[in-house]
């Protein structure tokens, strides 16, 4: 009787650590960057700003990277993993592409400083 009790305890202990192994791929396999440069030319283009410094914000591709450059300003654009099509400009800027209702990047909003400017694709 007590070989059974402890062969069972030990079975369901057993068990229970293949589960929670199984369990720990999982949430490694569910996590998909949030940006793929595959994506860039649904951002990339001349977007036309108003009361700034320099009239258009340009976003390009380098080196595999999104890449703006408006003025004196350029840089690399970092994903934001947890806000959908945000990007970081070097801690500077959060720039934020906004979509129309036929799902095409129409806006990039830049967050700079605290204020927020907004431009349109042209």
């Amino acid at each position: 009787m007590k070989k059974t009790i402890f062969i069972s305890l030990l079975g369901i202990c057993l068990f229970t650590l293949k589960v929670s192994a199984q369990d720990s791929t999982t949430e490694t396999i569910s996590s998909a960057p949030a940006f793929s440069i595959a994506d860039s030319s649904t951002f990339t283009g001349k977007y036309k700003y108003e009361g700034l410094p320099f009239e258009y914000m340009e976003i390009s591709v380098k080196d595999g990277k999104l890449y703006y450059s408006g003025g004196e300003y350029n840089g690399p654009l970092d994903a934001i993993s947890d806000k959908k099509d945000a990007f970081d400009a070097s801690g500077a800027a959060t720039f934020t592409f906004l979509r129309d209702g036929d799902n095409k990047v129409t806006t990039l909003q830049i967050d700079y400083q605290g204020q927020i400017y907004t431009g349109n694709k042209e």
